[in-house]
C-alpha cells in the first residue's frame, strides 16, 4: 500500500511538470535562445498584493480539489513537496515561489521569518500574499515576499433604527 501512495506522488508530480511545461511547446525552439534556452519573463517583475485561497497545485490541477474538505490532504502535499499556488475571487491562479535568494543561502535571512515556509501552514485557507509577479509562458508567477492569513470579511454592521 505504501509503495502504491509513493508510486501516485511519483506520478503526480510527473504530471503536474508536464502541465506546467506544456505551454513551452507552444513556442519556437529559438524563442529565448539569447537567456539561456528559456523565454524571459513577459514584462518586468511587478509588485502585488493577492488575496486568495492557498492551494496545493497538485491536486488542484489534477482533480480540480479546493477548499476546506481538502486541506488535510493539501497540507500534506505541500508538505511534501507539491508546489503551492494562490486561487483569488476571480478564480485566477498564481503559482507561489520562494524568493531565489532565500532560498540559495537561507542562512543569510536567519532571524527572519520566510513567508514562503508560513504559507505552508495555512493549505486551503484564504491567505494575503505580497511579492512580485510576472508571467512565463503564459503562466503567472508571485514570489512570495510577505504572506499572512487573510483577515476575516468584515459583516455589514446593521443600520441604526428609528
Amino acid at each position: 500500500m505504501r509503495g502504491n501512495i509513493h508510486r501516485m506522488k511519483r506520478l503526480l508530480l510527473v504530471a503536474l511538470a508536464v502541465a506546467l511545461m506544456a505551454p513551452a511547446a507552444d513556442f519556437p525552439a529559438t524563442a529565448g535562445a539569447q537567456s539561456g534556452g528559456t523565454a524571459a519573463p513577459k514584462g518586468p517583475k511587478k509588485p502585488i498584493k493577492v488575496v486568495g485561497e492557498l492551494l496545493d497545485m497538485g491536486c488542484f490541477i489534477s482533480r480540480g480539489l479546493t477548499g476546506e474538505l481538502h486541506r488535510e490532504c493539501a497540507t500534506k502535499c505541500i508538505n511534501n513537496g507539491v508546489p503551492m499556488g494562490i486561487m483569488t475571487a476571480d478564480s485566477t491562479v498564481y503559482v507561489l515561489t520562494q524568493n531565489h535568494d532565500r532560498a540559495m543561502e537561507p542562512k543569510g535571512f536567519v532571524g527572519s521569518p520566510d513567508p514562503y515556509v508560513l504559507l505552508k501552514t495555512l493549505a486551503a485557507k484564504q491567505v494575503e500574499v505580497l511579492g512580485l509577479n510576472w508571467e512565463r509562458h503564459g503562466v503567472k508567477f508571485l514570489e512570495v515576499k510577505y504572506a499572512k492569513p487573510a483577515p476575516a470579511a468584515a459583516s455589514t454592521p446593521p443600520k441604526p433604527g428609528p
